[in-house]
C-alpha cells in the first residue's frame, strides 16, 4: 500500500482568487479578460491551443497551474489548481482524507470572503459554489486534486438545464 503524500494546499491563493474573480468585470471574451485577468491576478498565459488555453499561476503547489476552455474567441470557465495533485495510483480510501482535509480548509477560508454558498454538496466530489452577478466560483474535489473554477453565468445555466433535463425535471 502506498503512503498518502501530505497534500500542500494554498488556502490564501485560492481566496485571492475567488475574490478578484468575483470583483473581476467579466465579458468572457477570449482576448480581453484573460490578459486582464491574468495581469490582475499576477499570473502568466501559456500556450493556446484550439480549445484551450493554458496559464501559469503564483498559487503555492507543486503544479501551479490554471486553464481556460475556449470556443473561438470565447471562453466560458477557468480551472485553477488550489492543491497538490495526489498520485492517482493511490487508492480513493487514501486519497479521500488529505483531500476532504485540504476542501475544508479552502471552503473555511472563503467563507468569511465569500460568505455562505449559494450550493453545497457533498461526497467524492464534494462541491460548493458561489453565484456571482458576472461569474460562478466553484470549489470542487476533483479525482486526486481541489480546482477553483470560475464559470460564467451562461455555461452554469446551460449545466443547470442539462441536469434538470436529465433528472426529468423539465
Amino acid at each position: 500500500m502506498k503512503e498518502v503524500p501530505t497534500l500542500q494546499v494554498d488556502v490564501e491563493g485560492a481566496i485571492r482568487t475567488a475574490r478578484l474573480a468575483a470583483e473581476f468585470d467579466w465579458t468572457w471574451y477570449l482576448d480581453k479578460d484573460l490578459p486582464g485577468f491574468c495581469d490582475a491576478a499576477g499570473w502568466d498565459l501559456g500556450e493556446s491551443t484550439e480549445y484551450r488555453t493554458d496559464l501559469r499561476t503564483d498559487l503555492r503547489v507543486q503544479r501551479p497551474y490554471a486553464s481556460a476552455d475556449r470556443q473561438k474567441r470565447m471562453f466560458d470557465e477557468v480551472s485553477v489548481l488550489v492543491s497538490d495533485e495526489i498520485d492517482p495510483s493511490i487508492s480513493w480510501a487514501q486519497r479521500r482524507r488529505p483531500l476532504v482535509d485540504g476542501f475544508a480548509a479552502v471552503g473555511n477560508g472563503l467563507f468569511p470572503a465569500m460568505g455562505s454558498p449559494t450550493r453545497v454538496a457533498p461526497g467524492e466530489s464534494a462541491m460548493m459554489s458561489w453565484e456571482r452577478p458576472l461569474v460562478w466560483i466553484q470549489l470542487k474535489i476533483v479525482y486526486n486534486t481541489i480546482v477553483l473554477s470560475l464559470i460564467s453565468q451562461e455555461s452554469q445555466e446551460t449545466a443547470d438545464g442539462e441536469a434538470r433535463y436529465l433528472a426529468g425535471n423539465w
